[in-house]
C-alpha cells in the first residue's frame, strides 16, 4: 500500500512541476492579443510544425520548467501556433516566418518586437524574454542606433549576434560587409570582430580572409580552433559553391586542389562529397549523383549505423519529393536503397512513407497504399500525432 501511495505522490509531483511551465492559450490568436491588452502584457507566440524536431524538443523539455513557466507567464500570454494548420497558414505569412521554432514577441496590437528563431535552454529563452521586454535592447531599438550611425565594434557585435537570432541573414550580410570595408585588416583579431565575421562570414580571397590566413595561430588562440575552422571552410565551400555551374568535373577537383593549399578543413571529405553531389544536381547528372550519395552513405554506415541510413534515406526521399527526378530513370534505384533502409531497421517510419512516394511515382498503387497504412499504423503506435500530407499522400494513393 505504502508502495502503490509513493507511485501516485510522484506521479501527482510530476505532474504539478508540468503544470508550472508556460501556461499557454487555447484559443485563437485574435483571443491573445485581446487578453494580453486586457492584463497589459506582451505575447509570446511559438511558430511550430509537428515535424520539427526543435519544435518538440522546446515543447517537452523548456516551455514545462518551472522556472520559465514563472517568467512567462507573468509577463507575457503565451500562444503556440501550428504554422501549416488554421489561421497558422495566413501568420506564416503575415510574419514572414522561414524557419522552425520561431518564437515571435509582439505586442498586444501584434507588432512584432523582438524575433528568436532555433531552439534554445531555459536560460537562453528566459534572457530572450527579458530582451523583449526592455525597449532599449529589442532588434528594432538596435537598428534605429545603426541607422544613427553607431558604429563601435562591441555594439555591431551584439546587434549583428542579435540578427543572428532572428534568422535576419540578409541585414546580417549587410552588416558585415560595411563592418570589413570600413574595419582596416589589423584591427580583426579580436573578440568581437572575430564575432561580426563569425556571424556575417568573409568572402573568399578578400583582405579579411587573406588576414585570416596569415594569422591562424592568433585568431586560433583567440576563438578556437573549431571556431575557426567553421568561418573559414565556409568561406572556401561558398567559394566553391557559386563556381559549380560553370566548371567542369575537372575544373571543379581544381578549385578545390587551389584551396586547400590555404586551409583543409576537418570536415574536408565530408565538404568534397557535398559539392559533388551539388555538381551532378547542377548539370543534371543526376544517376551520377544518386550513386555518389549512395557510396557516401556506405562509407558512413561502417562508422555510424544511423548515420548510414539517414543519409540512404535522405538521397531516396529527394528522388521521391523533386520532380527534377522524374524524368532521371532512378525510381528503381531509390526504392531498392529504402528498401535496405528498412530491412536493416523495420521501425524507421521515414522509410515506409519514402516507400509510398515512391511507388505512387512508378504507379504500383498496392505497394504504395501498403506502405502508407504501415507508416500511420506504426506513428500511431509511438503516439505521433496526425499530419496532414499524410492524409494528402494517401487520399492521392487511393485515387490512382
Amino acid at each position: 500500500m505504502k508502495k502503490v501511495f509513493g507511485i501516485i505522490v510522484a506521479l501527482f509531483i510530476s505532474l504539478a512541476s508540468f503544470a508550472q511551465g508556460i501556461a499557454f492559450e487555447h484559443g485563437t490568436f485574435a483571443e491573445a492579443l485581446a487578453k494580453a491588452k486586457k492584463e497589459n502584457k506582451m505575447v509570446f507566440m511559438d511558430c511550430f510544425t509537428t515535424w520539427c524536431g526543435p519544435c518538440k524538443m522546446m515543447s517537452s523539455n523548456i516551455f514545462p520548467q518551472k522556472e520559465v513557466g514563472d517568467f512567462f507567464n507573468a509577463k507575457y500570454v503565451s500562444i503556440k501556433i501550428d504554422m501549416e494548420k488554421g489561421e497558422g497558414i495566413d501568420l506564416l505569412k503575415t510574419y514572414n516566418v522561414k524557419a522552425f521554432p520561431t518564437m515571435l514577441f509582439l505586442n498586444a496590437e501584434g507588432t512584432v518586437l523582438h524575433t528568436m528563431v532555433g531552439g534554445s535552454d531555459a536560460e537562453g529563452l528566459i534572457a530572450e524574454g527579458k530582451i523583449a521586454l526592455d525597449p532599449s535592447q529589442r532588434i528594432g531599438a538596435l537598428k534605429e542606433r545603426y541607422a544613427k550611425g553607431e558604429r563601435d565594434v562591441k555594439f555591431i557585435s551584439k546587434y549583428i549576434q542579435a540578427l543572428q537570432k532572428a534568422y535576419d541573414e540578409e541585414n546580417m550580410s549587410k552588416l558585415g560587409k560595411e563592418f570589413l570595408s570600413n574595419t582596416p585588416v589589423d584591427q580583426l583579431c579580436n573578440e568581437d570582430a572575430f564575432t561580426i565575421m563569425a556571424c556575417a562570414g568573409v568572402e573568399y580571397n578578400s583582405k579579411a580572409y587573406s588576414y585570416l590566413i596569415a594569422n591562424k595561430a592568433k585568431f586560433i588562440e583567440l576563438a578556437g580552433e573549431e571556431s575557426y575552422a567553421q568561418l573559414i571552410g565556409t568561406a572556401i565551400h561558398d567559394y566553391l559553391t557559386a563556381l559549380i555551374p560553370t566548371l567542369n568535373l575537372e575544373g571543379l577537383k581544381a578549385e578545390i586542389e587551389k584551396t586547400k593549399k590555404d586551409f583543409v578543413s576537418p570536415q574536408q571529405e565530408m565538404m568534397e562529397e557535398q559539392l559533388l553531389s551539388q555538381y551532378y544536381i547542377s548539370h543534371k547528372e543526376y544517376a551520377n549523383w544518386f550513386d555518389a550519395n549512395e557510396k557516401a552513405a556506405d562509407k558512413a554506415l561502417v562508422e555510424d549505423k544511423n548515420m548510414g541510413l539517414s543519409m540512404y534515406i535522405n538521397t531516396a526521399y529527394r528522388v521521391a519529393m523533386d520532380p527534377a527526378f522524374d524524368n532521371a530513370g532512378i525510381y528503381d534505384k531509390a526504392i531498392a536503397l529504402t528498401l535496405k533502409v528498412k530491412d536493416a531497421d523495420s521501425e524507421m517510419l521515414a522509410a515506409y512513407y519514402c516507400l509510398a512516394s515512391l511507388y505512387k511515382k512508378t504507379n504500383n498503387k498496392e505497394k504504395a497504399l501498403e506502405n502508407i497504412n504501415i507508416f500511420i499504423s506504426k506513428n500511431a503506435e509511438t503516439g505521433g500525432s496526425a499530419d496532414a500530407r499524410v492524409d494528402q499522400l494517401k487520399s492521392a494513393i487511393e485515387a490512382m
